[in-house]
């Protein structure tokens, strides 16, 4: 529960011309950060710089907020025309990266309030060449599985075997393919990736 001085719940309420939303996403993908936003200039918040460009407010689906635990997900387009974005997705480990949403409301005197609205993780991805974007699915973190019949549907039993696989600890659906103890394939892409991005390039974690 966000608490709001009078003043803010005023510049909240009812019409405003000079009110504006704002999304920042920020990403975790192998200890590389990825800091977006929809706006069409950086914005400073939490002590960085979203970075705009990546992200506009139509690519980003609709995010549904409940006071109770839910197992949802939404799409996101990224624009992957700075080359150097693009092996963030390519590299092995993409899968299960955290992700946080925020959701910004400002107005001509500054920032009104910013909610924490989504957590999760990005559960899959499908990269376009063409087009120069990736779609990415985002999933919450909240699990809420069904127990199936030879499978290890909890984090204790499923690391008997496998003890340093986290996976329980971030599938939001009984139902998905889970890779037990390994990595999950990359989907195929062909060509090379450069360009003098935002983004440094990734450090690479190897896997084993």
């Amino acid at each position: 529960m966000k608490n709001l001085t009078a003043s803010e719940i005023e510049r909240l309420k009812g019409y405003n011309p000079t009110r504006y939303q704002t999304y920042l996403i920020k990403m975790n993908i192998n200890g590389n950060m990825l800091y977006l936003t929809d706006r069409d200039a950086p914005v400073f918040y939490g002590g960085v710089y979203y970075q705009p460009g990546y992200i506009t407010s139509d690519s980003i689906d609709d995010i549904e907020v409940t006071s109770e635990p839910a197992t949802n997900e939404f799409n996101t387009t990224l624009d992957a025309r700075d080359g150097a974005f693009i092996p963030y997705f390519l590299n092995k480990g993409w899968n299960n990266s955290e992700v946080t949403v925020y959701e910004q409301h400002a107005d001509e005197l500054g920032v009104i309030v910013t909610l924490n609205v989504f957590e999760g993780f990005i559960d899959s991805r499908d990269i376009f060449k063409e087009t120069r974007k990736i779609d990415a699915v985002l999933a919450s973190v909240w699990a809420d599985f069904e127990k199936q019949a030879g499978t290890k549907t909890n984090s204790g039993s499923h690391q008997k075997y496998y003890p340093d696989d986290t996976a329980f600890e971030h599938v939001a659906r009984a139902k998905r393919k889970i890779y037990w103890g390994k990595n999950a394939p990359v989907a195929s892409s062909s060509g090379s990736s450069s360009g003098s991005g935002r983004f440094d390039l990734p450090r690479i974690t190897q896997q084993v």
